[in-house]
């Protein structure tokens, strides 16, 4: 029977087991860490990591979450500070394609060629969560740049999910090769620039 933790032993071992899952995953990639692995790095019985989370795929979007958190976070403060409405949007969509590549852990995964076991985990319950974690943001951030007058008055959840479909693209780099990749996205998010912008 797992272990019973009082509510401040249950910060403290989910924090540890994101800190060990993140060095495991950067280490040894998704397919090759076990949960046998993380229990024993993180010093519990393996009954109690499910205490926490329900795989390791749904540690891995833990980890994947608190390093969004802190780039998305960076990513506001550098959006705020341009003036030019467009010139915002444009930053906005380039960097967050900037989070996937400077996310050590993203990194890690896809350089591992790891790419084709994401369909089926992007399908599951853990990554719908965080989608739609994902377009919640987005949609309050279109909701204020529209009252802002940056982007044009047009349905703010159909427009999260139009940006959110850069992700996908993202999945296809390897296929598309590197030079394609860039020269796909470049146009992609010029003409997403050109349909939001309020001076369309």
């Amino acid at each position: 029977m797992p272990k019973a933790f009082t509510q401040s032993q249950k910060d403290l071992v989910r924090l540890n087991l994101i800190k060990k899952g993140q060095e495991y995953f950067i280490k040894y990639g998704l397919k090759k860490t076990s949960v046998d692995d993380l229990v024993r790095a993180a010093g519990i019985a393996k009954g109690s990591f499910y205490t926490f989370f329900e795989s390791k795929e749904a540690l891995f979007l833990a980890v994947h979450e608190a390093s969004e958190e802190k780039l998305r976070t960076d990513l506001m403060r550098k959006v705020e500070e341009i003036k030019e409405p467009e010139e915002k949007l444009r930053v906005l969509l380039k960097n967050s394609l900037a989070i996937l590549e400077e996310d050590p852990l993203m990194r890690a995964v896809f350089g591992r060629g790891e790419l084709e076991s994401f369909p089926s985990f992007i399908s599951s319950k853990q990554y719908e969560e965080h989608y739609h974690q994902s377009i919640a943001f987005m949609k309050d951030l279109i909701l204020r740049w529209q009252e802002e007058g940056i982007i044009r008055q047009l349905d703010a959840e159909v427009a999260s999910n139009m940006i959110a479909s850069v992700f996908f693209i993202y999945l296809q780099k390897d296929i598309l090769g590197t030079e394609m990749f860039a020269r796909v996205m470049d146009m992609l998010i010029e003409s997403i620039v050109n349909y939001l912008s309020a001076k369309r």
